[in-house]
């Protein structure tokens, strides 16, 4: 049986994803991630959330958070996308030309320390899923670099502590089943 994150209240530990509308780009350079990681910061402050990861790819972002209430992530990601489309619009001069996102956004949750381990690794592994790199470390726009020093300071700890050699264990072969399952249960929700 696979034990349980620390008794924690359900669904206080949550995956989200969320995409550009008909899998638009997002970000095309490296000052669009850049500023895009200042907002989940400015958004952060005001919201009660714990990102416990992330990882920003260039059509859709991933988080892993734990909060008190499911109403937090709501708020946080409703202030994070609102203010991220509207600088969005501006910038490519499409103001009024539809959505942005493709969707509110999909969330999953996260109840047992396998899939929570499972989860952060599919976040964090994304960009080498993706082969947009050699090392998930590479990949400047994710939780990882800031596990490794290169902080923004939008990471909180987590329920269940991450191994010391994490960056390896995060470029593991995932399994076709793990990797289905939180596509899965995304789908779901």
């Amino acid at each position: 049986m696979p034990r349980s994150l620390r008794n924690l209240p359900p669904g206080s530990v949550v995956h989200c994803v969320n995409r550009g509308n008909d899998k638009r780009v997002l970000f095309e350079r490296a000052r669009e991630y850049e500023d895009f990681l200042q907002l989940v910061l400015w958004a952060k402050a005001q919201c009660a959330v714990r990102i416990l990861a992330y990882c920003i790819m260039s059509n859709h972002w991933h988080f892993v958070f734990w909060v008190e209430s499911r109403g937090d992530v709501s708020r946080f990601l409703h202030r994070l996308t609102s203010t991220h489309a509207r600088s969005w619009r501006l910038r490519t001069d499409t103001v009024g030309c539809g959505h942005v996102y493709q969707d509110r956004f999909h969330d999953s949750k996260i109840f047992t320390e396998t899939y929570y381990y499972n989860v952060m690794r599919y976040v964090e592994q994304n960009p080498l899923r993706a082969k947009l790199v050699h090392a998930s470390r590479d990949w400047r726009w994710s939780s990882l670099q800031e596990r490794l020093g290169n902080g923004r300071g939008l990471l909180s700890e987590g329920p269940a502590l991450l191994p010391m050699d994490w960056p390896m264990v995060v470029d593991e072969h995932l399994s076709e089943s793990a990797i289905q399952e939180i596509r899965n249960a995304l789908q779901r929700h």
